[in-house]
């Protein structure tokens, strides 16, 4: 199982931002889909996003077994960052260690929009807002 592409969704994943007549800068993201492609290593990952203040991830590991998993997420900085921090999927082995928050820039983007955000861990990925769940 791969953690660092669970945490990866959680990174790059989560720089959506709300139509601009949209209430929130998330509003646009809560009951569609955020899939991110990892330039560096081409992994796909899902994010889920809830106005709460939650999300949920998927992906498929290195082992071809799909990873599920979720987290909290928040806005500083007057909404220009969004800072998501993962939980551990539940099948994680005990030993591993409990992903870090990542911080990203947010913008605004509507459906069906594709772009391109670098996290602060360095990661690049190119995100897409979809439709639906």
């Amino acid at each position: 199982m791969q953690i660092k592409m669970a945490t990866g969704l959680g990174l790059g994943l989560a720089i959506i931002a709300g139509a601009a007549l949209a209430a929130g800068p998330m509003d646009n993201t809560y009951g569609n889909t955020v899939k991110t492609v990892n330039k560096a290593d081409q992994a796909v990952g899902y994010l889920y996003f809830e106005s709460a203040g939650t999300f949920t991830s998927k992906a498929t590991g290195e082992d071809g077994k799909e990873i599920a998993g979720g987290g909290t997420w928040m806005t500083k900085d007057a909404d220009a960052t969004i800072c998501l921090t993962p939980e551990l999927p539940a099948e994680a082995p005990a030993d591993t260690p409990q992903p870090a928050t990542t911080c990203s820039p947010l913008s605004t983007h509507n459906v069906g929009d594709t772009w391109e955000v670098t996290n602060d861990a360095g990661d690049t990925f190119e995100v897409t807002l979809s439709a639906g769940r």
